[in-house]
C-alpha cells in the first residue's frame, strides 16, 4: 500500500513531469489513480475529505509551471463546454462522481461551426481523466459531494486572458447540434 505524505506526493510528481508526451501522461496518471485509489492512507487526501472549500491550490511548480488544485463541488454543479487553450489537465476523482461530455468542433460546408457530442463518460472514485490542449469538454456533478484534484500544465488564468481557453456558452449558436 502508497502512504505518500504530501511531500513525498509533490516529489513523485515532479519525478513524474517530463512536459508534454504519452510518458508523463502515463506516469502521472498512474499516480493520481493511485492517490485517489489509496487516498484513506493518506493525511493529506484525509484532510481534504474533511475540509469545507470550493477551489484549494496545493501546488504550484514553479520550475515547471504545473498546478495541483482540490475542488469541491455540490450535486448538479455544471461547467459549460471549455477547453483549455494550450493547456492540459488530469482530473482525478477523490470522493463522489461526476460526468463528461467530450465534444468536437466542426464546421459545416456552409461555414457555420457548431459541437458535436461524442458521448458521455462518469467518472467515479479513483478515476483519471485527461483533456490534451484543444481537447473541449463539459462536467457535472452527478453526487451529493464531489472532491477532485485537477492538476493543470499552467495557469489556466492565463490561457483565458491571453484568449487561448475558450469557453462555449449555451447562449452562443455553436455549442451543440
Amino acid at each position: 500500500m502508497i502512504t505518500y505524505t504530501f511531500s513525498n506526493f509533490v516529489n513523485a510528481l515532479c519525478q513524474c513531469w517530463t512536459g508534454l508526451n504519452t510518458q508523463t501522461i502515463d506516469d502521472v496518471r498512474g499516480l493520481l489513480m493511485s492517490t485517489a485509489s489509496n487516498g484513506g492512507e493518506m493525511s493529506w487526501v484525509r484532510q481534504l475529505k474533511t475540509q469545507q472549500f470550493t477551489v484549494q491550490e496545493l501546488y504550484h511548480d514553479q520550475k515547471q509551471g504545473f498546478i495541483l488544485l482540490a475542488h469541491s463541488e455540490a450535486k448538479n454543479t455544471y461547467r459549460p463546454p471549455h477547453n483549455h487553450g494550450s493547456g492540459w489537465v488530469f482530473y482525478t476523482v477523490l470522493v463522489g462522481e461526476m460526468e463528461m461530455k467530450t465534444y468536437k468542433q466542426v464546421t459545416s460546408s456552409s461555414g457555420e461551426s457548431y459541437l458535436v457530442s461524442r458521448g458521455t463518460d462518469t467518472l467515479k472514485t479513483g478515476d483519471c481523466r485527461v483533456f490534451l490542449p484543444g481537447d473541449i469538454h463539459d462536467t457535472r456533478c452527478t453526487s451529493d459531494n464531489l472532491i477532485l484534484l485537477r492538476l493543470t500544465s499552467c495557469d489556466f488564468k492565463k490561457e483565458l486572458t491571453e484568449g487561448r481557453l475558450i469557453r462555449f456558452t449555451t447562449d452562443d449558436t455553436s455549442i451543440e447540434r
